[in-house]
């Protein structure tokens, strides 16, 4: 499977962290997820539905790799892949999620309302960052 999310080791190989690593057809990223507001088993199913939800044909989603709150007014911030559909392909780009700057859009119970337009291009004319990678059917 070109896109693929999962645990490598979810047993709080340090206090509070799972180690994680997502493939991106030739692309292989290590990550670390945060346990402090989401357990291993919601980002699992997080993963899972975000996949699902393209292949069912919705026109972008994501993958939350990592959530936690901080300041007095614990804002969320966190690390997600966000997803855009291309039919049989998918347009993948690693952001940070930074709940000050999406606002109230952002909910962790459905993080795909936040996800923005896909844009081919930063305001300054720069290319952004991102891969293209196969949809298959799943696993």
């Amino acid at each position: 499977m070109p896109l693929k999310i999962r645990f490598t080791n979810k047993t709080c190989y340090e206090p509070g962290l799972a180690r994680g690593q997502i493939v991106l057809d030739q692309f292989i990223e290590d990550f670390e997820s945060s346990l402090a507001l989401w357990s291993a088993e919601r980002y699992e199913q997080q993963w899972e539905e975000g996949i699902d939800r393209l292949r069912r044909g919705a026109s972008k989603s994501c993958l939350i790799t990592s959530l936690w709150a901080v300041g007095p007014a614990c804002e969320v911030w966190g690390v997600w892949w966000v997803l855009y559909n291309r039919g049989d392909h998918a347009v993948v780009r690693n952001r940070l999620l930074l709940s000050a700057v999406i606002g109230a859009k952002f909910d962790q119970d459905y993080p795909y309302g936040a996800v923005p337009e896909h844009r081919s291009f930063s305001p300054g004319g720069e290319a952004i960052s991102e891969w293209v990678v196969g949809l298959d059917a799943p696993d």
